[in-house]
């Protein structure tokens, strides 16, 4: 049985909280760092996928206080 990550399948209930300094900042360094703190953001959020109904991202942002 071959199984695969989609992203863009995931349950209502299944989201993940990244913790970042500020927000805006990335959750993780997305390969070719050399782009733009919102591109690699914005790439981050592709990983992460949405949630099933594809309206909200399964990765949340939790600024660290």
């Amino acid at each position: 049985m071959a199984m695969a990550y989609n992203p863009s399948t995931r349950a209502a209930g299944f989201q993940v909280q990244y913790v970042v300094n500020t927000t805006g900042d990335r959750w993780f360094i997305p390969y070719n760092d050399n782009a733009s703190t919102a591109d690699q953001l914005a790439r981050c959020k592709v990983m992460s996928g949405k949630i099933t109904g594809g309206s909200t991202d399964a990765g949340i942002e939790l600024v660290a206080s």
